[in-house]
């Protein structure tokens, strides 16, 4: 009632990779089990001939610097930014962009210099305020 030892897979497939039998190149175990693993595929638009801006630095238009900040939402409010997100295709650094611009719209104190002191400190964690 001895039941036949079997090798795991991976053995198994191991030993087949890195046999002798197969052509002169030996063949990298990792690739063989993931053979696309590290292929970056590209967009839709790339595969139509389209180029993707993000992909070319030389055509890349200047983009004013980016600050990382952080705050705390309303779980009902995070949870819509999610939703907007992923069922609408939609950025959140994008829609977070917008709505805050729109809201400085009207916002007359949003316009107004900041103090020199304000601004000194500022601008010694961000010099390129």
């Amino acid at each position: 009632m001895n039941k036949p030892v079997r090798p795991s897979f991976a053995t198994a497939a191991v030993a087949e990779i890195t046999s002798t039998s197969q052509a002169s190149k030996p063949v990298n175990p990792d690739e063989a089990l993931w053979p696309n693993a590290g292929i970056i595929r590209s967009s839709p638009d790339a595969a139509l001939g389209n180029k993707d801006a993000k992909d070319n630095k030389d055509e890349k238009e200047i983009k004013p610097e980016k600050i990382t900040f952080s705050n705390k939402l309303e779980a009902a409010t995070y949870l819509k930014l999610q939703q907007l997100a992923t069922y609408g295709g939609e950025n959140i650094q994008e829609i977070l962009e917008a709505a805050l611009t729109a809201y400085f719209a009207d916002k007359e104190e949003a316009s107004r210099p900041l103090p020199p002191k304000v601004l000194v400190t500022l601008r010694r964690k961000y010099p390129f305020l």
